[in-house]
């Protein structure tokens, strides 16, 4: 797998194992808002893994068509939907926690 893009955001709340949160859920406004830089073209449509460190992962579709070196956000990565997918945790973890999150093409 390539790459796509990676940041570090905080945790909004606190979570469970087991809890089903999205990307609206886990982070504020301004982790959400927060740019990025695009590593490798993609078109719109296609899927990117998503990861978040140690919590949970899932598929998720881009709303756009992405060029290398664009500076983009969670925000205008993604279409609504894709952003409000449940995705379940995979360990118990506290709101203020920094985890990593990269996307892989």
């Amino acid at each position: 797998m390539e790459k796509f893009t990676s940041v570090e955001f905080k945790l909004n709340k606190n979570v469970k194992k087991g809890d089903k949160e999205s990307l609206f859920s886990l982070f504020s406004l301004e982790d959400r808002i927060k740019r990025m830089e695009v590593l490798t073209d993609m078109e719109e449509g296609e899927s990117v893994r998503l990861v978040i460190e140690g919590l949970g992962e899932t598929n998720l579709k881009l709303g756009n068509d992405m060029e290398k070196g664009d500076q983009k956000t969670i925000m205008t990565l993604f279409w609504f939907p894709e952003k409000t997918q449940p995705i379940e945790m995979q360990r118990d973890a506290t709101a203020g926690e920094t985890v990593k999150v990269t996307m892989w093409k």
